[in-house]
């Protein structure tokens, strides 16, 4: 019986993985280009791109644990991002302010959700080895969940 157990944890933690794998690759676009935008005339995007960027340099030495709202955050952020990209190419200033502050509630979003999955990881050793995702995951066990990550930069 327990090399029966052995065998189904096992064979649950290979099924686990390959789906996590099957499930990242699948979302590519949103996690491989899923950076923020840190270069913006509003100060405000700025700094929440930061915070989404470190979260996001945690999350990609752990992809098992980032979850679908993370991954389906990120993909409104970059679409987001992209519409933004565009405005500020026709040079709409009206519609621009709008896009920006649709941005930066999607940058909220991500940190909610991404900030969450990063906070798991951090749990589970990652960053031990790096010193940037070690100082990174001590920002995260020190942030309060109000302040939806501000100061992580």
């Amino acid at each position: 019986m327990s090399q029966f157990s052995f065998f189904l944890s096992r064979r649950s933690r290979l099924l686990g993985g390959l789906l996590s794998l099957v499930f990242m690759s699948s979302m590519g676009v949103a996690w491989a280009d899923g950076s923020a935008r840190t270069d913006d005339d509003d100060p405000a995007v700025n700094e929440k791109g930061a915070v989404v960027n470190n979260i996001l340099a945690v999350l990609r030495d752990h992809t098992r644990v980032v979850s679908t709202a993370c991954v389906n955050n990120l993909h409104e952020m970059r679409k987001v991002q992209k519409q933004l990209d565009v405005e500020e190419t026709a040079q709409r200033s009206f519609d621009v302010g709008l896009v920006r502050d649709v941005l930066e509630s999607d940058m909220e979003s991500v940190i909610k959700s991404c900030g969450k999955d990063a906070r798991t990881a951090c749990g589970e050793g990652v960053g031990q080895g790096d010193s940037r995702l070690g100082k990174i995951c001590s920002q995260l066990a020190e942030m309060d969940m109000d302040s939806e990550g501000d100061d992580l930069q």
